[in-house]
């Protein structure tokens, strides 16, 4: 596996790896491990897990552990880049989650805030300072998610990345506003950030240097064509191609969205369209997969609307 160093290596297409569980709600340790397998023969530019496709929330630290350890050591046996997910709902327990993941050759991590309560201005500066100063050797790559309170902007970026040099490397962006994305890049051009798959193509005309991909575990294929031709940029053809896939979630994926469910869960069941990543929908509550009748109706719409493609 290839760690994450600075900015330059932090690049490309990122699949957003699912947390497994068998039928009883366990870890299961067999199909992660393959699931990487298979990563690794499109392949991927990069896996991370334990975010919030990866259910980070329902992990507590002792499984965690766990979950990391299989998931370093499959990735060890690839040449994908790797990163993990330690966002918790405080300080110590994001850098006792940094701590398991550099014990297994992991220093890329995914942080988002602490959650449920926004953190203050000065809160801020002290969060990154006691990150860097319990683990100078991670590398970080912020989740600017409006569920965590707060959106970071461009000058804010450019303190942090001023103040933490070799840690601040990235940021995966939440946001599907160009502008905001745009604020961002020009406050602080030396990170590199990522994009979500609504907006690929047209996050990476901005100078974006990647995506976060959901879309990665459905159709592997499609979503590295529309990468590599994003790098190419070869952007009329990634234009048609984003405009699909945005009329595919907002035309299919809506009704699952309008039935409550969000994030991780919508992220199972997408990947279960398709069967290509080994995936059986279990979640742990208080958040239950979606519904077996509302997925086949999907289910059926997804067999018709991108038939042909892998």
């Amino acid at each position: 596996m290839r760690d994450i160093r600075d900015s330059r290596d932090l690049k490309g297409l990122w699949a957003a790896m699912p947390t497994p569980w068998n039928d009883r709600g366990k870890f299961d340790a067999g199909v992660l491990d393959r699931n990487v397998e298979r990563y690794a023969a499109i392949p991927m530019d990069g896996v991370y897990t334990t975010d919030s496709d990866g259910e980070f929330y329902a992990i507590e630290l002792d499984e965690f552990k766990r979950v990391i350890g299989v998931f370093a050591k499959a990735m060890d046996r690839t040449d994908m880049a790797v990163a993990a997910g330690v966002t918790w709902c405080n300080t110590q327990g994001i850098i006792d989650r940094m701590s398991v993941c550099l014990d297994n050759g992991i220093c890329c991590f995914r942080v988002a805030y602490p959650f449920w309560m926004p953190l203050g201005p000065t809160d801020v500066s002290r969060f990154w300072e006691d990150l860097a100063s319990a683990v100078p050797e991670g590398r970080w790559v912020h989740y600017n998610t409006p569920r965590a309170g707060l959106l970071m902007k461009g000058k804010d970026y450019s303190w942090s990345a001023e103040s933490h040099p070799e840690q601040f490397v990235g940021v995966k962006m939440g946001t599907v506003d160009v502008v905001d994305m745009a604020e961002c890049m020009s406050g602080a051009p030396s990170l590199a950030y990522l994009a979500t798959d609504y907006v690929t193509a047209y996050a990476m005309m901005l100078g974006a240097a990647g995506v976060c991909s959901y879309w990665a575990n459905t159709l592997p294929h499609w979503t590295r064509r529309l990468m590599d031709l994003c790098l190419a940029r070869k952007w009329e053809e990634a234009r048609q191609m984003q405009n699909r896939l945005l009329e595919w979630e907002t035309r299919h994926i809506a009704a699952w969205r309008e039935a409550g469910h969000l994030h991780g869960i919508i992220g199972k069941a997408r990947a279960s369209l398709s069967g290509w990543l080994e995936e059986n929908r279990v979640s742990r509550p208080p958040y239950y997969p979606v519904d077996d009748a509302l997925f086949a109706r999907v289910k059926a719409e997804f067999d018709r609307f991108w038939a042909g493609e892998s």
